[in-house]
């Protein structure tokens, strides 16, 4: 009898020792490779991600003409607020496509000095400003009562675009004598606009 008891126990015993001993059952395809893929990413403490939704800012659609939250008549009357002056004489007005945003950078000039302002376009804010002397005599001066608005010369550059064109920036200035909105635009034609009379001068 004594026997017989010994005997189911080292049975049981055995069993035992062989459940634990038993090779973990075989894991799917998708989590060894879960396993591979996180051991790899550990080595350098690196993932790549990609996405097919990125792109470039210049590549996104957008209107086609800019909105901002400041006109350019309010940025230069910004402009003239902040050095103080408004007999500061205006020589170039600029709408700058810069680090992801749009901003003013309006340049003047008075009695021997250079003026220069960056003004956000969306809400006014100064940016950066400049001044320093300047030698240069007899300057022209951009007569801002005498010119077409900015929509209407960006409006005027659209027309005969492809579908989707639209404007990156733009610069009022003085080009061989005469006021000139040079205008920049993606997926389409840059275009120069006479901004006394609206005329085209230059499709590129």
């Amino acid at each position: 009898m004594k026997n017989k008891k010994l005997i189911m126990i080292l049975a049981a015993g055995l069993a035992l020792s062989a459940c634990g001993n038993q090779a973990p059952a075989d894991k799917s395809t998708t989590e060894v490779k879960q396993e591979e893929s996180q051991a790899k990413k550990s080595d350098d403490g690196v993932k790549e991600v990609t996405t097919d939704t990125e792109k470039n800012v210049r590549e996104s659609k957008r209107s086609p003409i800019p909105e901002v939250g400041t006109s350019m008549e309010d940025a230069v009357k910004i402009f003239h607020d902040h050095f103080k002056d408004e007999a500061i004489n205006i020589k170039s007005i600029k709408l700058d496509f810069f680090n992801e945003a749009l901003d003013y950078v309006i340049e003047g000039f008075k009695d021997g000095n250079e003026y220069e302002l960056r003004i956000a376009a969306d809400n006014g804010a100064i940016v950066d400003e400049k001044t320093e002397k300047d030698d240069d005599k007899d300057e022209k001066a951009l007569d801002l009562k005498a010119i077409i608005p900015a929509k209407e010369a960006m409006e005027k550059a659209l027309e005969g675009q492809a579908d989707g064109a639209w404007v990156v920036e733009y610069e009022l200035e003085i080009d061989d004598g005469i006021a000139v909105y040079d205008i920049d635009i993606e997926d389409g034609k840059d275009v120069k606009v006479n901004a006394a009379t609206g005329e085209i001068i230059e499709m590129d």
